[in-house]
């Protein structure tokens, strides 16, 4: 599309003139296109994780271990240090030949093996809260601004960082990553700092499984108002669980 504010111009996929109806036709079917081209993927990948695995670790780590695979690719490319993202070309999707799909999404994950923190991250909640275990994505900073994963299992909060185990797998074992607290995130990997709380954290993942399990509801924890700070100078921080109150 090229945008002349005042007199808009829309063009479609080919780079020619049309008109804002048949843009948004078209715009629309792309969109179409490349949701079902994911969905399809992720149906088989589905498909052989419930038929092999036999509880909820063993789906999680086969999701982990397909998403960190030798064929995935973190793409650093326009990351600039302090992790902002400069505007990319994005990722070709056939037959299209300009109109691509951006990172900034859960797709090029599974379409294009490729991606940054976000993708990856987006990609894995998708597909595990599929299997119907409760997952989030987490928003912090270590050292940029970055993205993982926190899931609900045996009533606990664990974490787990695709990102980490893809821009570190040639030297560190990507088990580092798998199913960790933040403490042990935070020795293995070094400082992060999560935007929610422990409880606010705790509280989205809990709303997640109720929305996933409405037969089988989890109440909510009273949510602490102060943002917590988690840093490699306070080791001992952990997330919460349903019984427990914040470790320090």
């Amino acid at each position: 599309m090229n945008i002349n504010f005042g007199n808009i111009t829309y063009r479609n996929d080919l780079g020619q003139i049309v008109s804002k109806e048949e843009f948004e036709f078209e715009r629309e079917k792309f969109k179409n296109n490349v949701r079902e081209a994911y969905e399809n993927k992720v149906n088989d990948l589905l498909i052989r994780i419930n038929s092999r695995a036999s509880d909820e670790t063993e789906k999680l780590w086969m999701l982990y271990d397909y998403l960190t695979g030798e064929n995935m690719r973190y793409n650093l490319e326009g990351t600039t240090v302090d992790g902002t993202m400069a505007t990319g070309e994005g990722y070709p999707f056939p037959p299209y030949k300009t109109w691509r799909v951006f990172h900034s999404d859960k797709y090029p994950a599974i379409l294009n093996n490729a991606g940054v923190c976000i993708t990856f991250s987006k990609a894995f909640a998708d597909i595990a809260n599929k299997m119907g275990i409760a997952c989030i994505v987490v928003n912090g900073y270590t050292g940029m601004e970055h993205a993982w994963n926190a899931v609900l299992i045996n009533n606990e909060v664990k974490h787990i960082d695709v990102a980490y185990a893809l821009m570190n797998k040639n030297w560190s074992d990507k088990k580092n990553y798998f199913l960790k607290d933040i403490s042990q995130l935070i020795q293995i990997a070094g400082s992060r700092t999560c935007n929610t709380t422990n409880n606010e954290l705790e509280n989205n993942l809990i709303t997640k499984y109720n929305q996933l399990h409405p037969e089988n509801q989890i109440p909510l924890k009273i949510t602490i108002k102060e943002k917590t700070k988690i840093t490699s100078n306070e080791p001992k921080i952990t997330i919460i669980s349903k019984n427990e109150d914040n470790e320090r």
